[in-house]
Formats: structure tokens, C-alpha cells, sequence
């Protein structure tokens, strides 16, 4: 069975919807904080250009929207991507949460629920992390993830060396 990036999964807090056009402004207010892309690839996300390309590409590739259920409100964005049959593997990324949700259990909520759904399908789940990400690093740790040597990436152009984490079902 293929994997499909567009499930709707949930837990008490949030629920992961299909990115679609109704999100873009609540997801721009959001990224336009400079803090949420330290350590992104690309510069510029928070401004309405950098924002309009991260957000083109999110549609195209099938991103999640995160929605807060108790509050009813757009709190960030993520998304599985490079699903690898043969290997048994896909990767979690892209994912920034709005500042009032950090160090409140929610960005482990959503990796919980997202690892949950993803091992329905895939025997392992894969996170790249720029080196200078260091608080992404220990948010995978808390999770259970694993550090499994490095790896150069293409993005956008650039090249970057990730620690490349892993969580196995």
C-alpha cells in the first residue's frame, strides 16, 4: 500500500490537515518571526517572498497544516516526504510551530503522532538536521531518535552537511 501523505491524523491536541490555499495567511503571520528559520536553509522565509516560495513548494510536495484543536487556530506546518519503498523509510521535516507552542509538549505531540501513522507504512522514519540546529537535535533525542553519522544534501542549491537522526519501528 502507498504511503498517503494526506492521512489526517490527530491526537487530543492537534490535528494535521491537507495544506491547501485557506491556510496561507494564518501560516504566514506565523513564519513571518524570523526566530522560526535560524537555522533553515534558505533565508528569507519570514518575508512575503521567501514565505510565497517555501509555501509554493509545501503545496506542491503535500504539506500538513497543524491545526490547534482547543483553541481552533493554524499553529505551523510539516510534512512527509522522500517515501522510499524498497528501504522502508520516509523523513519528517519542514516543520516550524509558532513560538507560544514551543517547550509545551506540542512539537513532540505532532512528531508522536506523525511517527505513529508513518510506522503504518515504513519500518524506519529519518530527520535531517543542519549542524547549527541544536534545538532540533535535542528534540529528536527526547523522542528516541538516533544519530547516524552525517549527510550531504542538495537544497535549493546549496549544500548542506544534516545529522542525519533515525527512529526505527
Amino acid at each position: 500500500m502507498p504511503f498517503n501523505t494526506q492521512q489526517i491524523p490527530e491526537n487530543g491536541n492537534v490535528i494535521l490537515l491537507p495544506l491547501s490555499d485557506k491556510y496561507y495567511t494564518p501560516l504566514y503571520e506565523i513564519a513571518s518571526d524570523p526566530s522560526l528559520w535560524e537555522h533553515y536553509p534558505i533565508n528569507g522565509v519570514y518575508t512575503i517572498e521567501g514565505f510565497d516560495a517555501f509555501y509554493q513548494k509545501a503545496v506542491a510536495v503535500g504539506s500538513l497544516v497543524i491545526i490547534d484543536k482547543n483553541e481552533e487556530k493554524v499553529i505551523g506546518c510539516t510534512r512527509f516526504y522522500d517515501y522510499n519503498v524498497s528501504e522502508s523509510t520516509v523523513v519528517i521535516g519542514h516543520t516550524f510551530i509558532a513560538r507560544e507552542y514551543w517547550g509545551n509538549g506540542y512539537n513532540t505531540g505532532i512528531k508522536k503522532l506523525m511517527l505513529d501513522y508513518a510506522f503504518t507504512y515504513v519500518n524506519k522514519v529519518l530527520f535531517y538536521v543542519v549542524a547549527e540546529n541544536i534545538r532540533s537535535k535535542k528534540a529528536l533525542e527526547k523522542l528516541g531518535a538516533v544519530a547516524n553519522g552525517h549527510i550531504t544534501r542538495k537544497y535549493e542549491k546549496r549544500i548542506l552537511i544534516c545529522t542525519l537522526f533515525e527512529i526505527k519501528k
